[in-house]
């Protein structure tokens, strides 16, 4: 299941799983844990703590109900977000490193 694309998304900070589930989101439009797992092969026990991680990372949106269903935002917003990410991180590292040579 895009090999490339889940290996570029690790790239990135994502687990192997989170890849896969954000990518059959992307795929799905909206579904159920159930349909994630029948879609992405990811194991049944990791789908919601995965989903949840994605979730307090803002990747993932959880819509409530009997069964909730799961959401991710656009490719814009992720590779947005990713990029802030790193410039803030790149950035805090640059000050520590200064900090180092004073």
């Amino acid at each position: 299941m895009y090999t490339e694309l889940i290996g570029n998304l690790q790239n990135f900070g994502f687990t192997e799983n989170e890849a896969k589930l954000y990518i059959g989101l992307l795929s799905l439009g909206e579904a159920t844990a159930r349909e994630l797992h029948e879609f992405t092969h990811v194991p049944r026990p990791k789908i919601y703590a995965t989903l949840e991680r994605m979730s307090k990372k803002k990747y993932v949106e959880v819509i409530e109900g009997t069964p909730a269903y799961f959401r991710c935002i656009g490719p814009e917003q992720l590779t947005e977000r990713l990029r802030d990410e790193f410039l803030f991180s790149l950035n805090e590292t640059l000050k520590e490193l200064n900090l180092q040579v004073t």
